[in-house]
């Protein structure tokens, strides 16, 4: 039983998700080209860099918005998914694959909407348009993104549901966006070492974000130098950890089990 086209249509028509993960990332990405620019140095380089730093850790933080959708709705549906795995044909291996699809779609429509965003908005303060110099491998991340956001989500949430019960999915539905807010600025801010870029799936994906929208890599301080990062790397970071975790959601699917919504109460 295949779920993939009625999944991918409810998540393309969830208004708050499009509020959450384009809206109100459109609104930072705002202050990132009308507040915040007036330290930009001059020439071509500097605004490259500027406005695809921005990009690339807003389209971070809206798919983990992404994951947080996926795991409210996991939390409400635990029981009827109990159900349906067990009294219907709808398998684990169907709902993972159509969740699977339904996510990399979104992942590929948000990064997208939000690359107009960023070229409108910083072409026009810096008046300077930027398009991306790699459309395809740029698709091919975003894509990429979703599913590792999923299955991220799936782990952790499935995790709580399985074990713990329903009064800790509020906390743990958004770390996600917690960690993609803390080490994406991280990279920006601070002098992240190349290993620490390389073994973190939010730095790989926003690394290729990067790379994919500049066309030059991302770089890491080391020292008074700057090291350019390894797109090869960044992409068997993010394979690895996709892999493994969207695994563990298969695994944890076929274990899901039946939550009441009164345990999630807060008394």
């Amino acid at each position: 039983m295949n779920l993939w086209r009625p999944y991918t249509k409810a998540m393309l028509a969830n208004g708050s998700l499009w509020f959450w993960a384009f809206a109100f990332m459109a609104f930072w990405l705002a202050v990132g080209a009308f507040v915040e620019s007036s330290g930009v140095g001059p020439g071509r380089s500097a605004v490259v860099a500027y406005t695809t730093s921005w990009y690339a850790v807003i389209v971070l933080l809206s798919l983990s918005m992404l994951a947080v959708a996926i795991a409210n709705s996991l939390t409400y549906g635990s029981s009827a998914l109990a159900y349906a795995f067990r009294f219907s044909r709808l398998t684990p291996e169907g709902y993972f694959g159509s969740i699977v699809g339904g996510s990399a779609v979104m992942g590929a429509a948000l990064s997208f909407v939000l690359l107009g965003a960023t070229a409108g908005m910083f072409g026009g303060r810096f008046r300077l348009l930027l398009l991306p110099a790699d459309p395809a491998g740029l698709l091919a991340v975003s894509l990429l993104g979703g599913v590792f956001f999923m299955a991220l989500a799936v782990t952790m949430i499935l995790l709580v549901i399985n074990y713990l019960g329903l009064k800790s999915t509020n906390f743990t539905g958004f770390l996600p966006l917690v960690l993609s807010i803390t080490l994406g600025n991280a990279q920006i801010y601070l002098a992240l070492p190349s290993w620490f870029v390389y073994g973190s799936p939010f730095n790989d994906l926003a690394s290729l974000l990067y790379q994919g929208y500049a066309g030059t890599p991302a770089t890491v301080e080391l020292g008074a130098a700057s090291v350019a990062l390894t797109w090869e790397y960044l992409v068997v970071g993010i394979l690895v950890w996709t892999a493994v975790l969207g695994a563990s959601s298969l695994v944890l699917l076929r274990q899901i089990r039946s939550r009441q919504l009164e345990e999630g109460r807060q008394i």
